[in-house]
């Protein structure tokens, strides 16, 4: 990157909630791994499955209806628009749970709950998902990361007795890499207190050029892709010069509501 970024955010409940997610883990017996569609790398935890050991992880992308449709990953994709996609959840569940089940009655425990945990960071629709597949609302839901704070056992209507424990989003004590951070900050996994909106932006827009050439200047009519281009194509002026603050909000929230495109950055 030729920006020096630089993301300052961690703050005391995000580490918590990671020590409680590590307490946690030897709890479960399945553990289900949330990441965005747009960012199916970067919105992994590397730290996740040394976390989880021999346990099953259930690997879902979320917001699918977002990103680009030819670089969709493989596997569990969940699209607020088809509900397809929280069924074959299930079915992927509730196939994972039964031998758990069967090892528990084979030992006369009768009944015994499969406890699943779901994971992933902040922002990424964790709730969002708990509530379709618990068939009622039971997570609060906001666009904004760090909305869940604390963990919770929500029991799901099966043929199998399941109870799943929400957490709060996680992300590491130390990001892996710029990109990665940058990749978090445009899909909205970390605050914009963490970080300068103005360098985040311009950033994005040569990774965006790179990935989608001419997609920025389509979108904006303007004749370059830089923040300067787009303030003046849309006339967002202060004091008679190039507004570069409100061009780089409005820039990360028509990319966050693929106005741009179905853009992936993976």
């Amino acid at each position: 990157m030729a920006y020096n970024l630089e993301f300052n955010w961690y703050p005391g409940h995000i580490a918590k909630a990671e020590r409680q997610l590590r307490e946690k883990i030897s709890q479960v017996d399945l553990i289900i791994e949330l990441r965005d569609s747009r960012i199916p790398l970067s919105s992994a935890h590397a730290d996740l499955l040394e976390w989880a050991k021999q346990k099953p992880v259930i690997t879902v992308f979320t917001k699918a209806d977002l990103a680009d449709p030819n670089k969709m990953p493989k596997g569990i994709v969940i699209n607020s628009k088809d509900k397809s996609g929280f069924k074959n959840l299930f079915i992927e569940i509730e196939k994972l749970a039964k031998p758990i089940l069967e090892k528990y009655q084979s030992k006369g425990v009768v009944n015994r709950a499969t406890k699943l945990m779901i994971v992933g960071y902040p922002n990424i629709g964790k709730s969002s998902l708990i509530n379709a597949i618990a068939g009622n609302k039971k997570a609060k839901v906001e666009d904004r990361p760090g909305v869940t704070r604390s963990q919770q056992w929500i029991d799901l209507k099966s043929k199998f007795p399941l109870k799943l424990l929400d957490t709060p989003g996680i992300i590491p004590s130390k990001l892996y890499s710029t990109e990665q951070a940058l990749k978090l900050a445009m899909s909205n996994a970390i605050p914009e207190a963490a970080y300068d909106v103005t360098s985040v932006a311009r950033a994005a827009i040569d990774l965006i050029e790179s990935l989608y050439p001419g997609a920025i200047q389509a979108y904006y009519r303007s004749p370059k892709s830089e923040l300067e281009a787009i303030a003046l194509s849309r006339n967002w002026l202060l004091e008679g010069q190039p507004d570069l603050h409100k061009a780089a909000v409005k820039f990360i929230e028509d990319f966050r509501d693929a106005k741009i495109g179905k853009i992936s950055l993976d």
